[in-house]
């Protein structure tokens, strides 16, 4: 009987053992910043603590600081980079071991990411759900969104919407192509989508934007959570906790000798919707389809 609880306990020593050697600690890097914007960060950090298996340290960024000096204090392999302090450290290691970046809009840019760009396949599903009438979705982009548009034509195409993207330069150029829209026909059964876009989302075009969608009872929706507020009928949140699970898979998973990077869409979101937008476009949302939103206008 001694012998073996001997051997049971060598082999749970060498199993214990083996596992110290293959553990893999993880870095997260993010901004040190004040309440209430904390509060964004703890719920990423909570997701990603959640979903990796090993070991988490926690490196937090002042708004100044030395990008190299901090690099060189990252002793882990794995590195998860948030916001645009992360962004900074990421561009520093991102060659010599997996990294992946978060809570920015980021496109491909060498660096493997989930961006707040949310995924067509979760904002043509809310489309479906909250306006059904739409059948045609418009979107504006530059070069800095382009890369979600081949992914939004197959997910609209699965949903049975049409797909009408409009490549433009600079905001002359998106202020002539919106024009053109409101002067289109069927404009009830037409949807505009503002993506993640410096330009075509640009803050003095929504306005103009949301104002001529109301006077034409068009929708409006955004990956931008406070244009639902200034009238857009619904906007994409990040679920922020669900956002660092995400980012925990990929981080585990992403090959960083690989070349291009994997930048993914946000899969996971919540939502904002203007109620009064939707009672001005004929939609009225019951109790438990109100249950679903995360944020509702005006309050």
């Amino acid at each position: 009987m001694k012998w073996i609880q001997y051997y049971t306990f060598c082999i749970s020593l060498a199993l214990g053992m083996s596992f110290a050697v293959y553990a893999e600690p993880l870095t997260i890097v993010y901004p040190d910043v004040k309440a209430p914007y904390d509060k964004i960060f703890q719920q990423i950090t909570q997701g990603i603590e959640s979903e990796f298996p090993d070991e988490v340290i926690h490196l937090k960024l002042p708004s100044k600081f030395d990008a190299k000096e901090v690099a060189k204090k990252i002793t882990t392999n794995k590195m998860v980079a948030l916001g645009n302090r992360g962004m900074m450290i990421a561009k520093q290691v991102y060659l010599d071991m997996p990294v992946v970046v978060g809570a920015l809009p980021i496109k491909p840019n060498g660096i493997s990411g989930v961006s707040l760009m949310a995924s067509p396949n979760v904002l043509f599903n809310s489309l479906n759900e909250l306006a059904p009438k739409v059948t045609t979705v418009t979107v504006l982009y530059t070069s800095a969104s382009a890369w979600i548009i081949d992914v939004a034509k197959e997910q609209a195409k699965l949903r049975g919407l049409k797909l009408n993207p409009i490549p433009v330069d600079d905001i002359r150029t998106a202020a002539q192509a919106y024009d053109e829209v409101f002067e289109g026909e069927n404009l009830e059964s037409m949807a505009i989508w503002l993506p993640l876009d410096p330009v075509t989302a640009n803050k003095v075009i929504v306005p103009v934007i949301l104002e001529k969608a109301w006077a034409n009872k068009m929708v409006v929706f955004s990956s931008k959570p406070t244009h639902a507020k200034r009238g857009a009928l619904f906007s994409a949140m990040p679920d922020n906790e669900m956002l660092g699970k995400q980012l925990a898979r990929m981080v585990a998973t992403v090959d960083y000798k690989k070349r291009p990077s994997t930048v993914k869409p946000l899969s996971n979101i919540e939502l904002a919707v203007n109620l009064r937008t939707a009672a001005h476009l004929g939609y009225n949302y019951d109790s438990n389809e109100r249950a679903k939103f995360s944020l509702t206008f005006p309050k």
